[in-house]
């Protein structure tokens, strides 16, 4: 669980990041600010979750093989 936070928490700097290089005609033509804020959370916490449940079975299944 601990790898998909901070996987998480990565992809929420990075994205942050982009985001405030965008020019400021992208935030009046393209989106709103809540549609940032909620893809930036919606899209990590799905990110966290998959994560979170794939990184344990893969140790378990590695741990298994040896």
């Amino acid at each position: 669980m601990v790898t998909g936070e901070r996987q998480a928490a990565r992809i929420r700097a990075t994205y942050l990041k982009t985001i405030l290089r965008q020019d400021v005609a992208f935030f009046d033509k393209e989106t709103n600010s809540g549609e940032v804020v909620g893809r930036m959370s919606g899209d990590t916490v799905l990110i966290q979750d998959a994560m979170g449940e794939k990184v344990p079975n893969y140790s378990d299944q590695n741990g298994k093989l040896q």
